[in-house]
């Protein structure tokens, strides 16, 4: 009688093996290409805090391109397209095939020619920035010739998506981490398409230019990072604990509430500004109101692990994912606190703003996209991750370094918005003010420093293992626990599946 279910479990294994072997040139490029530029990001936020306190570090003739000015945007585009959406885009797509059941059907070449040019427009953007060719618009610096490379490039990725959905044996059914992936491949096209025509291409727009800017800025996060992220962290957190999702219908509106709210914030970055005072109204109002899908995702994540807490300890998936789901909350709190009339115009052009895109990319977003690559390149890769002690570091420094970064950006912003409503003190000049936030930037400095050296060696272990150098072992590479006591633990864990 246990032989059909044999059959099944093979066919399923086969089934798994098929779709792996048809999305791993793509993805392995995306998750490779996308390490070099998270160090290279990294890199730049350590020198950019560096240069924002010793403005002569390095200042030398031949270096007049490392200026505070230069290298803060530039570390910021290399980690949001550098980084951010090519290692999403990889994790999409393999969510995506494996939910659907999907094979990818071709187009190889052309999803590998996609990623080179991508690769090749974040250089040559961020060479036009440091070299003076800035655009001065947030998020957009590059040069504006740019953005239509970024577009197709990101079409060519999002279209096997979008068709592998429309293809899915389960239509009916509501996949959760598979809505989540396809809300962000449809999403965000618009969101880059409506900003760059009106930046660039609609002059005289003032000051609701730079209304769309912040528009763009918030809409990215909440429309591209945050779905992204959720969804692997719906995917990874009951494949891990070996549990279905506790509450589909929580699910369900977690994504809905955030595909209305998402996009109507951004503009409160401005209130009091000379903008029409509904528009910094209904982005105060959403900003506050993502609170509700936040609890939402963070109770059904809660219930979902519930009795499987001991996992983090050994998985690096679930770990890095779980630590994930921790900031996620806590980003979104920050962010209803910028939002908020009362706190957010004196927190508006501070330090705070920096704290809560960095806590949003990489606290959440980047600790989901680290959980999914220590699953995902294995059963790409077919090879193990060669060095727990490596998995262990990178985990702690990541969470160090991004937590006193967050911690020390918000008190930073806190004393930077009580100085400019103090009216004793709005006879200070700049370099006064610069003062009195210099410890705490160079707390950043030290904190971009640790996540530096644990990205390098990310990197150099996931080559590694993309070049096939990594252990070769039918069990997972599994981070020591001390609450396991099953000696076969290694040998049943749900990591296999």
């Amino acid at each position: 009688m246990a032989q059909p279910a044999t059959n099944d479990i093979d066919s399923d294994s086969l089934r798994r093996a098929a779709i792996d072997r048809s999305v791993k040139g793509p993805v392995l490029f995306l998750f490779t290409n996308g390490a070099f530029w998270l160090m290279a990001s990294t890199i730049l936020g350590l020198l950019a805090a560096v240069k924002h306190v010793f403005p002569d570090f390095l200042d030398h003739d031949w270096l007049w391109f490392l200026q505070y000015g230069r290298l803060q945007p530039a570390h910021l585009v290399a980690l949001v397209y550098g980084w951010g959406i090519q290692a999403g885009l990889g994790v999409a797509f393999w969510i995506m095939s494996r939910r659907t059941g999907q094979e990818l059907r071709g187009g190889h070449a052309t999803l590998i020619s996609a990623g080179v040019f991508w690769n090749i427009a974040v250089t040559l953007g961020i060479l036009g920035i440091l070299f003076g060719g800035s655009t001065s618009i947030e998020w957009l610096e590059m040069p504006k010739y740019l953005w239509p490379v970024f577009l197709i490039c990101f079409l060519a990725y999002a279209w096997p998506m979008v068709s592998m959905f429309a293809r899915a044996r389960n239509p009916g059914g509501f996949m959760i981490s598979a809505w989540y992936m396809l809300g962000a491949s449809l999403w965000f096209p618009w969101i880059f398409i409506t900003a760059n025509v009106c930046l660039h291409c609609l002059p005289g727009l003032g000051a609701i230019g730079a209304g769309v800017s912040a528009w763009y800025v918030h809409s990215t996060i909440l429309l591209f990072f945050v779905p992204v992220g959720i969804g692997a962290a719906y995917y990874f957190i009951p494949k891990v604990t070996g549990r279905p999702i506790a509450s589909y219908q929580l699910a369900r509106i977690g994504f809905w509430a955030l595909a209305v709210l998402g996009g109507w914030s951004g503009m409160q970055r401005y209130m009091g500004g000379p903008l029409p005072a509904w528009m910094p109204a209904v982005g105060a109002a959403s900003g506050v109101m993502m609170l509700m899908p936040v609890g939402v995702v963070g109770w059904n994540h809660h219930l979902t692990t519930l009795g499987k807490h001991n996992l983090v300890q050994t998985s690096p998936s679930l770990r890095f994912t779980f630590m994930g789901a921790l900031f996620y909350p806590i980003s979104s709190l920050m962010f209803a606190v910028l939002s908020a009339f009362y706190t957010g115009a004196s927190l508006q052009f501070t330090h705070a703003w920096y704290g809560f895109q960095i806590v949003t990319i990489y606290g959440f977003f980047s600790m989901c996209i680290f959980g999914a690559i220590y699953y995902i390149v294995p059963r790409l890769a077919g090879c193990e991750w060669l060095s727990v002690r490596l998995i262990r570091n990178h985990f702690w420094f990541s969470v160090y370094g991004i937590s006193a970064i967050v911690v020390t950006s918000l008190v930073c912003g806190l004393q930077q918005g009580g100085d400019m409503n103090n009216p004793e003190k709005w006879n200070l000049g700049f370099f006064a003010v610069v003062g009195g936030i210099k410890p705490y930037i160079i707390a950043r400095a030290v904190a971009w420093g640790l996540i530096t050296w644990s990205n390098v060696w990310f990197l150099i272990h996931l080559m590694l293992m993309v070049a096939g150098l990594g252990r070769r072992s039918s069990s997972p590479t599994l981070l020591p626990g001390h609450d396991i006591e099953d000696p076969m633990h290694n040998l049943t864990h749900p990591t296999h599946a």
